[in-house]
């Protein structure tokens, strides 16, 4: 049994091995212990969740029109083009 057992042993302790340095760290949650902190404003959806926004343009209370940007799925709110506030051009 044990000359069965022996080829196979090297093998299969050089895959958990090789499993383990290469499996990733789980992820730390934004704002948890050790976690990355939270460095954007957002608001908390009813279903726990939570939801950041990046304001451009003119001071909120000098705005006259708000205009939402909802970018999409392979884009973040960093990446949106950010409009002229000259509204005396056409």
């Amino acid at each position: 049994m044990l000359k069965r057992v022996a080829p196979v042993l090297p093998i299969v302790l050089l895959s958990l091995g090789y499993k383990a340095i290469l499996c990733p760290p789980p992820p730390k949650i934004c704002g948890s212990q050790g976690g990355p902190p939270i460095t954007a404003p957002r608001i908390k959806l009813r279903d726990g969740r939570h939801l950041a926004y990046k304001e451009y343009g003119v001071p909120r209370e000098e705005a006259k029109y708000k205009i939402v940007f909802l970018h999409g799925f392979s884009s973040s709110r960093h990446g949106a083009a950010v409009l002229s506030t000259d509204l005396s051009r056409p």
